[in-house]
């Protein structure tokens, strides 16, 4: 029922079509007169079996007598006692169950679950004990009643351990035990129709053991079967319709909340139901196959399909239960651990189905032709675990470095006056992009080796995609130069994420940048996308340290030598200060009188210091001018009071002397 949730019922239905007449046709001779042959077949074989009807009448008449009613009553009781007994004990240790859950369930979840489980299964080997005492009482072992007591005893064993997992995952009355993301109103009907599902197709099966114990031929059997399957069917697809809504619930609740395939997951939780009615029409009509032919294979197949997407369904909530406390976005080591599991969990399931589907179903090939593929499918399958446990890991270790650098605000800007991050290193500049590349790599040779172990040839398309990069490069010569271009910038460390750079037609912040182009934020917030074929030359401005050269206008008559001591004060104490020693590698100082005006003299003052935030520095240096030049006589021009802002200078190294550094070349100043 729910297991179609996980796309094998959709396959199935998919494939209906296809196996109903033609595929099975296949075993006459083949083409459209093998397909006329077996229907006429089929029709004979079913008029054969439907002729038996009287004599399954017959029989079924002269059972009480051959039976007897004491029998009867023994096999009644072995249901009844077993049921008792059932519960007797599971209500004798409910006390230890809620106690468990008290305990653990919010510290060790797993543990606790487990705990339960075990009770419950004290509660099964009750039922067993007291079913195999009332069997004691009906003979010898090899008497008709005493088969039939084993008969019934086995499907309550095998239907009540069924129910066991269930209830450990619904657990009705139970909420904090229970596994599956449910309400307790869900979770009761749930476990009826999960009960009905394993019930009823049990009851089919017990049926045909029991006539066939009682001296019914084979005719008689397929003549029940083909009265009794039809009904079970329509019960089972009544059963997916009823509980189609509850169990969508359950299906639904499992999606993960992100992801690009979220809503096409979400869909098929909702959609379930269609696989599940197209799967038990399915197995109806391979029921009646089997008993016309006498051959029980496809209906075997669907069985094993059923029962691996109910194992599956059941793993994939228990795993969704111990990993939904991880509410980061970044994922952790457990749950990359537990991703690689659910992988192989269901790529070995998928190998389950196939075989079921190819060898039972479809009769596409024999086992021993099998063999060899179920080799190759499982080789494939380990390797694939293992190229994506490699992958997941490596992206984890990728993320968490990422998520432990974090790069610079996108709004940074020369007016802040706080601690900021201005560039981020060059290994974290380069992380996403060595990530896609190491995904891209990883996914196409690990899909060649599997594709290899698959027994595909892979050779074509190795020398495919060369002639199609080719193709694609004579074609693309400007995108080819733009990666090129691209990927000589990023070796050569020309620029990281967070530096100011000027790329010949364009400046601004580096904002991000891909394969082929690198994105410049401008300080009024315009965002420049440049390919790199187009980059001439990249002027960065955020590298080792800055000089910031500024003009000051004065009174005339100021003293000059007064005002050169008090300015190199004032460098020298922001030195020594916590806020500005890592930035500043030379003191402010007055390099001299520039310029001579009508009324005041121009002088120029300059720093050097590390490109992370020059203009905060050159701002607090005029403040604290301003604030002491007063008390010392020092005025400042008035009229022409104007502060001469000139770009700055790439200076020469912090050990360069007064005329090297009058004489540097002008270079622009980083930006405010």
């Amino acid at each position: 029922m729910k297991r179609s949730s996980c796309g094998g019922a959709f396959a199935i239905g998919a494939l209906a079509a296809t196996w109903a007449f033609p595929a099975l046709a296949q075993t006459v001779t083949g083409g459209h007169t093998a397909t006329a042959g077996f229907l006429l077949l089929m029709t004979e074989r079913f008029e054969f079996t439907v002729a038996q009807l009287p004599a399954l009448g017959a029989h079924l008449l002269a059972l009480p007598q051959a039976i007897g009613g004491r029998t009867a009553l023994l096999l009644v009781g072995i249901v009844v006692a077993g049921l008792i007994a059932e519960y007797l004990a599971r209500l004798i240790l409910s006390r230890a169950r809620v106690s468990a859950f008290d305990r653990m369930a919010s510290k060790t979840p797993l543990r606790a679950f487990f705990r339960a489980l075990l009770l419950d299964a004290l509660a099964l080997v009750a039922l067993a004990v007291a079913g195999r005492l009332v069997l004691g009482f009906l003979g010898p072992s090899d008497s008709l009643g005493s088969q039939l007591g084993q008969m019934v005893l086995h499907a309550l064993v095998y239907w009540r351990a069924f129910n066991l997992v269930f209830r450990a995952f619904l657990r009705p009355h139970l909420p904090e035990g229970r596994i599956a993301p449910v309400d307790d109103g869900t979770a009761r009907r749930l476990l009826v129709a999960l009960d009905l599902v394993v019930l009823l197709p049990l009851l089919g099966s017990l049926t045909a053991r029991a006539l066939d114990a009682t001296g019914a031929n084979r005719e008689m059997t397929s003549a029940a079967v083909i009265l009794y399957v039809p009904v079970i069917a329509v019960l089972l697809v009544m059963v997916v319709w009823r509980w189609r809504f509850d169990m969508a619930a359950w299906l639904t609740a499992m999606v993960p909340p992100t992801g690009f395939s979220r809503q096409l997951k979400l869909d098929a939780a909702r959609n379930w139901w269609m696989g599940g009615l197209a799967f038990y029409v399915l197995l109806g009509a391979a029921s009646v196959y089997a008993a016309l032919t006498e051959s029980g294979t496809a209906a075997r197949g669907l069985a094993v399909i059923e029962s691996s997407l109910i194992a599956l369904l059941l793993f994939e909530t228990l795993m969704h239960r111990i990993t939904r406390h991880i509410v980061s976005e970044l994922p952790m080591a457990a749950d990359v651990v537990a991703d690689c599991v659910r992988l192989l969990v269901r790529l070995y399931v998928a190998i389950l189905i196939a075989e079921a589907l190819i060898v039972r179903v479809l009769a596409a090939a024999t086992a021993d032709e099998w063999v060899t593929h179920d080799r190759g499918a499982k080789v494939a399958a380990l390797s694939a675990v293992a190229i994506y446990a490699g992958w997941r890991f490596l992206k984890y270790r990728m993320d968490s470095y990422i998520a432990a650098n974090p790069l610079p605000s996108a709004d940074v800007s020369g007016d802040a006056e706080e601690e900021v991050q201005v560039a981020a290193s060059r290994l974290r500049t380069l992380m996403p992009l060595l990530r896609v590349v190491a995904g891209a790599t990883i996914a196409v040779i690990g899909g060649l080796l599997v594709l290899s172990e698959l027994g595909i040839n892979i050779t074509p398309l190795i020398a495919g995609a060369s002639v199609f990069g080719l193709a694609v490069s004579f074609g693309s010569q400007s995108l080819v130069r733009d990666i090129v271009s691209g990927v000589f910038f990023l070796a050569e460390d020309s620029f990281r994420i967070g530096e100011y750079v000027d790329c010949s037609k364009v400046k601004g912040t580096v904002e991000g940048f891909s394969v082929r182009s690198l994105k410049l934020r401008h300080q009024n917030g315009q965002l420049h996308i440049v390919p790199f074929g187009q980059v001439g030359h990249i002027t960065n401005f955020s590298r080792d340290w800055t000089v910031v050269k500024f003009n000051i206008a004065f009174a005339n008559g100021t003293n000059v030598e007064l005002l050169r001591k008090t300015v190199k004060k004032i460098g020298l104490d922001m030195m020594e200060e916590p806020q500005f020693k890592p930035i500043l590698l030379q003191p402010l100082k007055m390099q001299g009188v520039v310029d001579i005006k009508d009324n005041s003299l121009i002088v120029r003052f300059k720093f050097m210091a590390r490109p992370k935030n020059p203009t905060m520095v050159q701002r607090m240096a005029i403040r604290r001018m301003y604030d002491q030049f007063p008390a010392l006589g020092i005025q400042f021009a008035t009229g022409n009071n104007y502060v001469f802002p000139i770009p700055a200078t790439p200076g020469a190294p912090p050990v360069a002397d007064e005329k090297a550094e009058a004489s540097a070349a002008t270079a622009p100043k980083a930006a405010e």
